[in-house]
């Protein structure tokens, strides 16, 4: 590779690592080869004028070379382009393929109050046995989960593109119940007495209560999550500042958990891997280029707002068996309560006659609107960006149309409410261009900070992949 391949690779591998997740890079051509050559341009490469001049190397003589000069050629053309920050777009005629892996664990939980708990608060002994005071039972809830997310984007212009996104989610959820007091401690004062007491009060308890005994593990591989697609559009960039618009649909492709094991209801520990119904999303996004000298360094702030509304559908009633059903001990679901009905615990078995409602069939449920903010600051060194990044997430509660029992059974569990979000993220991307290989790579770290009525994810990390495949450019 001769020096002013070298310098077209280098500079140009900054502009097509576009950016992942928000860490923008940029770079100039010319200034590169000020920079590296001590000339303003490569005389056998680009003109006086800026023009590209022609080609006085001999002929390629076979396919590599074929490649590397037609990649050099569109490098040169692309290095006029500027692109930098959350809101380049993929330049025309270009299409991309990405690879986002994501792993994470949860077990934690911020409260109203946001304080950290357990992920379902403990239930206490006492509605069972007045002589359990002060006893607790903890289901133990902790899970582990992630997804691959497939994404096709094409540069229908230079400042208009298309995406297609193709998620996939797995997890890993299991109650480990067990038995201690409001200070935590221990029943019996060991692990294995406090859980064997603790899937004996399960057993024991929720039925008592009208509960069914749930499962206690959930395992689900390559599950197929909420399909989206959309169009980016950068209506206006200068060399200091840029925005961008996206507009996306997400299709109700997602799995919405079984009524009879969902976390949601604590009826088992499955979890909606969708949203089970369609949703709008927008995005406006904003570049602010702080500093830059040649194509060494770049500082680039960005900020990014989304607002999605979920619109209104249909959800299916847990099961719930009657008192005079003579299949009854063959079923599993809500039954009668065996000692007096609260808030937490109704008895769900007979109608409402005062609102003349009953848990059978569906309720319409509304997921409504979710916004989010992101801040960040991008450092471009060479080919190494470096990125650090503050987001807040908050969705509202949704709106439930159904039986008020059932209603209120749903938010005292406190996991179907509204919730708060708040996290940082580090994040780092390197590009294989000088190699030649249009492929960038990208990690990312996140950890939340605070919440409110919110599950905690920890060890929370994803990895990037994107290639670069020209189509048809110019």
């Amino acid at each position: 590779m001769n020096k002013q391949y070298f310098i077209s690779l280098l500079a140009v591998a900054l502009i097509m690592a576009l950016p992942q997740l928000g860490f923008g890079q940029s770079a100039s051509v010319i200034e590169v080869n000020k920079a590296l050559l001590g000339s303003d341009t490569p005389a056998d490469i680009v003109a006086e004028d800026g023009e590209v001049a022609q080609d006085e190397r001999p002929p390629p003589k076979n396919a590599w070379q074929k490649y590397t000069r037609f990649l050099d050629g569109q490098l040169e053309k692309l290095g006029h382009l500027d692109l930098y920050g959350v809101t380049a777009q993929l330049p025309k005629g270009y299409f991309s393929v990405k690879w986002d892996y994501t792993q994470l664990k949860a077990g934690r939980r911020y409260n109203s109050n946001h304080v950290l708990g357990p992920a379902v608060a403990p239930i206490p002994l006492s509605l069972l046995n007045p002589a359990d005071e002060g006893w607790f039972l903890d289901t133990g809830l902790t899970g582990s989960g992630g997804g691959h997310v497939f994404q096709a984007s094409y540069g229908i212009t230079n400042t208009f593109n298309w995406y297609f996104e193709l998620p996939y989610q797995f997890m890993h959820t299991r109650f480990d119940p067990k038995v201690i007091d409001k200070d935590g401690n221990l029943w019996g004062g060991s692990e294995e007495a406090a859980r064997v007491q603790g899937r004996n009060k399960l057993r024991t308890l929720l039925p008592m209560v009208g509960r069914p005994v749930v499962g206690l593990k959930y395992d689900a591989d390559w599950i197929l999550a909420d399909i989206n697609t959309g169009f980016s559009w950068n209506p206006w960039r200068t060399e200091r500042l840029s925005t961008a618009l996206t507009a996306r649909v997400f299709f109700p492709t997602g799995r919405v958990a079984d009524p009879d094991n969902s976390l949601m209801y604590a009826t088992g520990p499955e979890l909606d891997t969708g949203v089970g119904g369609w949703i709008l999303g927008f995005t406006n996004g904003w570049d602010l280029r702080i500093f830059k000298y040649k194509f060494w360094i770049d500082i680039i702030a960005s900020s990014e707002f989304t607002a999605s509304y979920g619109f209104k559908q249909k959800r299916r009633y847990p099961t719930v068996i009657e008192p005079d059903d003579p299949n009854a001990d063959s079923k599993r679901g809500f039954t009668k309560p065996k000692i007096p009905g609260s808030l937490e615990f109704p008895d769900l078995t007979k109608d409402n006659k005062e609102f003349g409602t009953t848990v059978k069939g569906t309720f319409d449920y509304t997921p409504g609107w979710s916004l989010s903010w992101t801040g960040q600051l991008n450092v471009q060194i060479a080919l190494l960006g470096l990125g650090f990044g503050y987001g807040i997430l908050h969705s509202q509660e949704p709106e439930i149309q159904g039986d008020y029992r059932f209603i209120m059974m749903a938010r005292s569990l406190e996991l179907l409410g509204q919730n708060t979000i708040q996290a940082i993220q580090l994040g780092a991307t390197l590009s294989l261009l000088p190699l030649y290989v249009p492929v960038d790579f990208a990690f990312q770290w996140r950890k939340m900070v605070d919440g409110y009525n919110a599950i905690v994810f920890d060890d929370y990390w994803n990895i990037i992949v994107k290639v670069f495949i020209p189509i048809f450019p110019d």
